[in-house]
C-alpha cells in the first residue's frame, strides 16, 4: 500500500479495541500541525465500493481526537462529547483519505475542534466536535508527537 511522501505509520492500538480494527493510519508533521490519511481498503467499503460513511465518521473522530490532543499539546485522552458530519462525497476504493485537525479553543475542560476530509485531494467529509478531558495529562495519548519527533 502506497502512501504520499513524508507519512509514519502511526503505532497500533492493543488489538482488539475499535481503532484498531480501522486503521492502519498514517502520519505527517506539518509545522505544528499534523496530516493524518489512510489508504480506502475493500474492508473499508460499502456495497456500492465506496468507503463507508461510518468509516469516515470513525476516522474523523480519531483525527479530532488524537490530532487536536497533538496541536494542543494536551496529552490527555479525549472523550467524544459531540461529532458532527456533513458528508460532501464518496471516497472510492484505493482513494488517499487525509484530514488535518484545526483547534478552535480550548476550555478548563474541553477542545473544539474541526477537520475537512479529503480524498484524492476532493473533500468528502466535514466534521467539527467538542471532547472533554478524560483525566489528568497521561504520556499514553502522547503517542503521535512521540512518532512525529522521532522521525
Amino acid at each position: 500500500m502506497q502512501v504520499p511522501p513524508g507519512f509514519i505509520e502511526m503505532p497500533g492500538h492493543d488489538p482488539g479495541i475499535y481503532n484498531s480494527l480501522l486503521g492502519p493510519f498514517w502520519a505527517r508533521a506539518e509545522g505544528e500541525g499534523v496530516a493524518i490519511g489512510f489508504r480506502v481498503e475493500r474492508r473499508h467499503c460499502n456495497p456500492a465500493g465506496q468507503c463507508h460513511g461510518g468509516m469516515l465518521a470513525g476516522f474523523a473522530d480519531i483525527v479530532l481526537t488524537g490530532g487536536c490532543n497533538h496541536v494542543a499539546r494536551l496529552s490527555r485522552f479525549l472523550v467524544t462529547v459531540s461529532l458532527t458530519q456533513d458528508f460532501l462525497a464518496p471516497a472510492a476504493l484505493g482513494a488517499w483519505v487525509e484530514a488535518r485537525p484545526e483547534v478552535l479553543t480550548v476550555t478548563r475542560s474541553t477542545l473544539f475542534g474541526q477537520c475537512l476530509v479529503a480524498a484524492n485531494g476532493v473533500p468528502v467529509l466535514r466534521a467539527s466536535g467538542s471532547f472533554r478531558f478524560g483525566g489528568e495529562p497521561d504520556p499514553r495519548f502522547d503517542r503521535l508527537r512521540r512518532l512525529l519527533e522521532g522521525a
